[in-house]
Order: C-alpha cells, then sequence, then structure tokens
C-alpha cells in the first residue's frame, strides 16, 4: 500500500526530537515545513519547504505547494509555540486536529482555567493580572504563596513560586517580560494561581473524536526552587495510575471541557489530598524525552500514534509490549556560565539494567539557570530497568558522575 504524506510543522532538535520524526517516517513519508535548513532530518524525511515564518499563511502556502504532487492526509507540530497555527493549518483542509477552541483550551492558561472551573473540576484560584496592581490586589485577596506563570509559554518558563509580596513584585515582572517570547495572542501580564502542594505527574494521552485515553504516566521530579524546573521523569510500564479510575474521569472531563477533539496531550496533574488537580494541558506530546521512555519502558511508538491520529488512521487500544521502568534526570549547571567542558561517566549495562548519558551542551554554549535563563541542561542521564526504585537511585548515581565545568558568564545575549 502506497505510504501516505504527513506534514510535519517544526521539528526541534535532533538530541530531544529525532525519535519522534523516525516513529513517524517508519510509516509515513514526512514532508518538513520549517524555518531552519535541515541537515540529521533529511535521511527520514520525503522533503521540506523552509519558510520565514510560522505564519498561517505561509504554512498554508507550504502546504499547497507540497500537494500540487502529493495528497496530503495530515499535519503534525509537537512544538509548543506552534501548535495552534498548525491546528488551525489542519481545520483549514479538514484535516483531524485538536479544533480551533480545544488547541486554545490548551494554549491559553488562563482560558484553560476557566474552562476547567465551568466543568467543576478541581482548580486551584486563579487570575490574569494584566498589571503588577492587578497581581498585588488579587495576592491579597488570597494570600500567599502564589505560583506567577506567563499566560502561553510551556516547559514550566518563568514559572515561579512567590511567598510575599517583595517576590511577586519580581516575580510578575519576570513572567511579564518572558510572555512576550510567546505567541502575540498571549503576550503582557501573567497568570497567578493559588500554591498547591503535593507531588507531580504527567499523562500523556490519545483523543480521537473526543474520545480520551490515557497512554503512559511519568512521575515528575522538580527543582531549582522559586523555579519549577523540571530535573528528571520516571515511567513504568504498569503505573496503577493508568487504571485509577477517578484520574481517568479528571482527564476525560478535563478535554471534554476544552473541545480538544483529535489529536495527543501531555496534561500535568498534581495529587493532592483533595484530588488530582491539572496544572495545565497541552496539545501535544511530552517533552523532556518522556514519549522516549515510554518507548523503552512499554515499546510503544508515541510519534506514530500521534502520526495516525493526524491522519485519521486507525489507531489500537495503547497496550504495552515490554515491561520494564525507565527514569531520565537531567544534569543543570551550577551557576549561569559559558560551558568548557562536560564530562560523562562510561556507560553501564548489567543483567538487570541498560544505563547512559547523553551530553547535550558543548565548549561555549551559554548556560543560564532561572530567571536569566531556562532548561539550561548540560546532560542526562537515562536508565532502563526492571525495578523502578532502583533504576532511579542508579540513574541519579550516573548523573552525579557527570562534570560540568566553565566560566561565569557576563553576557546573556
Amino acid at each position: 500500500m502506497e505510504r501516505k504524506t504527513l506534514v510535519l510543522v517544526a521539528c526541534g532538535k535532533e538530541l530531544y526530537r529525532k525519535y519522534l520524526l523516525e516513529q513517524i517516517a517508519f510509516e509515513y513519508h514526512v514532508w518538513l515545513v520549517s524555518t531552519e535548513d535541515t541537515t540529521w532530518q533529511k535521511p527520514l524525511i520525503q522533503g521540506a519547504i523552509k519558510i520565514s515564518d510560522y505564519g498561517f499563511e505561509e504554512i498554508v502556502a507550504a502546504v499547497d505547494n507540497i500537494k500540487r504532487d502529493f495528497s496530503v492526509h495530515g499535519v503534525i507540530c509537537w512544538d509548543e509555540r506552534f501548535i495552534m497555527v498548525t491546528a488551525d493549518v489542519a481545520g483549514h483542509y479538514g484535516l483531524p486536529s485538536a479544533g480551533k477552541e480545544g488547541i486554545r483550551g490548551c494554549r491559553d492558561k488562563a482560558l484553560s482555567r476557566q474552562r476547567l472551573s465551568g466543568a467543576g473540576l478541581l482548580q486551584p484560584k486563579s487570575q490574569l493580572c494584566r498589571t503588577l496592581a492587578e497581581a498585588q490586589a488579587f495576592a491579597a485577596a488570597i494570600r500567599f504563596p502564589l505560583v506567577v506563570k506567563p499566560r502561553g509559554m510551556g516547559g514550566s518558563i518563568g514559572v515561579a513560586l512567590v511567598k510575599n509580596p517583595q517576590e511577586l513584585i519580581l516575580r510578575f515582572n519576570e513572567a511579564d517580560a518572558i510572555s512576550y517570547q510567546g505567541a502575540a495572542d498571549f503576550q503582557n501580564g501573567a497568570v497567578l494561581e493559588e500554591y498547591i502542594d503535593g507531588p507531580e505527574i504527567s499523562v500523556d494521552g490519545k483523543i480521537i473524536d473526543g474520545d480520551y485515553q490515557p497512554m503512559f504516566v511519568a512521575r515528575k521530579r522538580i527543582g531549582l526552587e522559586p523555579h519549577f524546573e523540571e530535573l528528571g521523569h520516571t515511567l513504568s510500564y504498569n503505573d496503577p495510575l493508568l487504571n485509577d479510575q477517578n484520574l481517568l474521569s479528571v482527564l476525560a472531563a478535563a478535554h471534554k471541557a476544552i473541545e480538544f477533539k483529535n489529536g495527543v496531550t501531555h496534561t500535568e496533574l498534581k495529587i493532592t489530598p483533595k484530588g488530582f488537580l491539572i496544572i495545565e494541558i497541552n496539545g501535544r506530546l511530552g517533552g523532556d524525552l518522556i514519549p522516549w521512555l515510554a518507548t523503552l519502558a512499554m515499546g510503544i511508538a508515541p510519534g506514530l500514534i500521534a502520526g495516525r491520529i493526524a491522519c485519521g488512521d486507525p489507531v489500537d487500544v495503547v497496550v504495552p509490549k515490554k515491561n520494564l521502568n525507565a527514569a531520565i534526570s537531567f544534569k543543570y549547571p551550577a551557576f549561569d556560565m559559558t560551558v568548557d567542558r562536560v564530562t560523562l561517566p562510561e556507560p553501564d549495562i548489567t543483567r538487570d539494567a541498560q544505563t547512559y548519558c547523553v551530553q547535550l551542551a558543548q565548549p561555549g554554549d551559554k548556560l543560564a539557570l532561572p530567571p536569566s535563563g531556562y532548561v539550561a541542561r548540560a546532560a542526562y542521564a537515562l536508565t532502563v530497568f526492571n525495578d523502578s526504585a532502583e533504576g532511579d537511585r542508579l540513574c541519579q548515581k550516573l548523573l552525579e558522575a557527570v562534570t560540568v565545568t566553565g566560566s561565569p558568564l557576563t553576557d546573556l545575549v
């Protein structure tokens, strides 16, 4: 049978997203639409069109160009910045997508809170504040601690814990400034929320015609307070939360509330004494190589699943084909630095575990910690293991053996 053509909007970095491209290329002819030149992607794609920016008209023109020679069956994106315009492009051609309302219910954190609250789901008190004065009034009404976050950024960028009025001024201004790096629709101001304590998880799920099914759960490790940088994740093929009916009902109700139609989502939640509380829903597969952990531990191909949904092709119920656990931990620099050297330990493969490290930063790279920069990772350690607790310990031990040296940053540009 002739392969269908799937258009990928943006691609991301090789070390973080190559496996997803490999998975969809296994079954589809992929055309890449990107503002960057193709390099490592070339062996995996049918062709590429370079565009000047990720505007709706630019992407539509590129797809029209592809359609002159090929029938386009789907459009997909896993870059947080461009999922909204990609959904609009898919809708323009009548292709499966989250839908205009559904994708905005993910991307717009203020709108998402409004819809989830309207559905009666457990939510923190929150408000979109355009000015510092509005933020201060909201803080006075609900008291500290609070969480400040940009309205439309992803990956915990600009998200910070605030414990007093002085910190509020600093963190609100940081979030407001960072908002201008995102989509124009979500610039200016920040979302303020009451802080809810509890362990964090993420759930990647698939939605077909509004019907939600979880695929995998990851247990998250957070650090670098007052910011919420993601330090690592652990994923188990048989996590009991996959069969927790309370969690599943919350997830199904949330996706119905935001009117998400077709696609994959990465939902972040906290486990609280009152139940599962959704932090945010992202209209894409998870980052931080979480879907790769699912591939290693469960033997599934999340990228291919996302591609099949984008093309309207049948997708089986997600059932693990492997019975393993996987963990990943990220190495951050000790201070804002220009990297001189990253040294990795030797790989360790035993009868029960496979562990390895990957270098992410090269000599000369600038790594800045929040609030100067975000996701400033020098390397990661990854473990595949039979016993998740032992695998976590081994992963952390490996990460501690990574060394990062450099000189203090004097210029963050």
